[in-house]
């Protein structure tokens, strides 16, 4: 691991960032007086990027959950309040840097923002809830995955479909690539080929569209069916979490500013993207709800009947998801290898004498100390693929995994730690309005995360329990579960 500073943070050049179900790598470059780095366009591209993804294709049922009223302006209303969070981050930003030394300027994220913020709590706070997200969001990949090989692999004998792989068996093939992935050294190579699969997530959302308009009646005859207000607190709370998830991209405002040419012009930019990203969702997700009504599947792609075009469009999404999974899977390892590096440290302290293994493990440039530090990550690595598994056998439904992380890591992220930074760092220069508004956004946050994660979570356990795997998941995905 590389060299800590004092507040804990790497001192590498790369910065990994975590996006609403995607992650890219950053170069944080010191900006020139020539203007160099991206221009808004760019920097515009991947807050798009970030923001369509897998996650897209639960919004259909989030509008089911809701209502067609509710949860459209919903989705407006949260995406005006999270581009606000990420203002208060920038306004952070630029207040921590007039007193950080320039190479602390250089080097600044969310984890060292919450450092400055409020000491090691914050830090630790930004740092687990990014555990946590990442590893959810992984989960969710694998359930995405599994689901879209099933699909695909479909066997046509005896004059009817049936599945090839059960999801075990799926596990079984797609696991040890993936840990395999998760063990290079550098993901810039998977990073190109994540935005390539872009192409394929558009392309899915296409072919959504393109079955409503060969079916053109279909969405106008089912609008007595269609569900305008929340039925429940339980659908409130469901709609959230896949929502909330959408716009978790919190973590790239400040590194992505770093890089920027202009980097004055990121407020704008940020309004532009959120634009965009309620452009692009809201006509999909009311599209989808329209087109399915009380029918709408979690993942909306499975309402599409089987042909080969649709199976190849499933085989594509779950290469591009499997190439995507170490990327954003990242984040979490760094999480996890900076606790374990402590620990080593926290041992060697208590005896160093005894313990200078912990130590050497991560200081000596000895071959054989580097070799086995890398054998650890990779364990280390191994273990945490295993958890993000179990979270998908355990919550072996897309839509409700989605859900369950949107509403506690990812509004932690988006709607709790900014304003609570802000207020920290900024509350006596802030007119008493602004701050009492900073505060309800901190309360809404708090009560969202408490009320909705709880109600998320308990219906996840209950689904689970109510039956099998095996029939809860061939219910889910309207196929026939064997093995």
């Amino acid at each position: 691991m590389d060299e800590m500073d004092q507040n804990g943070t790497s001192s590498e050049q790369e910065k990994p960032l975590i996006a609403g179900g995607k992650a890219f790598s950053v170069q944080n470059k010191q900006q020139d007086s020539t203007g160099g780095g991206a221009n808004e366009f760019a920097t515009l591209f991947n807050f798009a990027k970030a923001s369509v993804g897998s996650g897209s294709f639960a919004l259909p049922w989030g509008i089911l959950q809701a209502g067609l009223l509710f949860g459209s302006a919903g989705m407006i209303l949260l995406g005006i309040l999270s581009v606000y969070t990420m203002q208060l981050m920038l306004d952070c930003k630029n207040f921590v840097c007039l007193t950080l030394p320039p190479h602390k300027r250089k080097s600044l994220n969310y984890t060292s923002l919450g450092y400055e913020a409020l000491g090691s709590f914050g830090k630790w706070t930004v740092n687990i809830s990014v555990l946590v997200c990442n590893l959810g969001v992984c989960a969710g990949y694998l359930i995405f995955i599994s689901s879209n090989l099933q699909w695909a692999f479909t066997c046509f004998a005896a004059g009817h479909s049936s599945i090839c792989f059960t999801t075990y068996e799926i596990y079984a093939m797609v696991l040890p690539i993936l840990i395999l992935l998760t063990y290079l050294p550098s993901f810039r190579i998977l990073a190109y080929a994540a935005y390539v699969g872009s192409i394929f997530l558009i392309v899915a959302m296409l072919v959504v569209y393109v079955y409503g308009f060969s079916n053109p009646f279909r969405a106008l005859l089912i609008t007595d069916n269609v569900q305008y207000l929340p039925p429940s607190w339980v659908g409130i709370a469901q709609w959230f979490g896949v929502t909330a998830f959408l716009f978790c991209v919190h973590s790239m405002v400040i590194p992505l500013e770093s890089t920027m040419s202009r980097p004055r012009n990121m407020r704008f930019v940020l309004d532009i993207a959120c634009i965009i990203v309620v452009g692009v969702n809201l006509p999909f997700a009311v599209y989808g709800y329209l087109l399915f009504a009380e029918t709408t599947e979690g993942y909306v792609f499975e309402n599409l009947p089987n042909g080969t075009f649709n199976d190849i469009v499933r085989l594509f999404l779950s290469i591009e998801l499997s190439l995507t999974f170490p990327i954003v899977f990242k984040p979490a390892s760094d999480v996890a290898e900076e606790i374990w590096y402590n620990i080593c440290l926290f041992i060697y302290s208590l005896k160093k004498n005894s313990f200078t293994f912990f130590y050497n493990l991560y200081h000596s440039k000895e071959r054989i100390y580097r070799i086995m530090c890398y054998c650890m990550k990779c364990l280390l690595r191994t273990l945490l693929v295993i958890v993000s598994w179990s979270v998908a056998v355990g919550i072996p439904r897309f839509e409700l995994c989605l859900a369950l992380v949107g509403s506690l890591a990812t509004t932690i992220l988006a709607f709790v730690l900014p304003p609570l930074f802000h207020l920290a760092l900024k509350r006596r220069e802030t007119s008493i309005h602004l701050n009492i508004l900073h505060l309800a956004i901190l309360v809404f946050g708090v009560a969202a995360t408490i009320l909705a994660s709880g109600i998320n979570l308990y219906m996840a356990v209950v689904q689970r329990s109510s039956s099998s795997f095996c029939e809860q998941f061939s219910n889910s995905n309207n196929s026939i579960c064997s093995g």
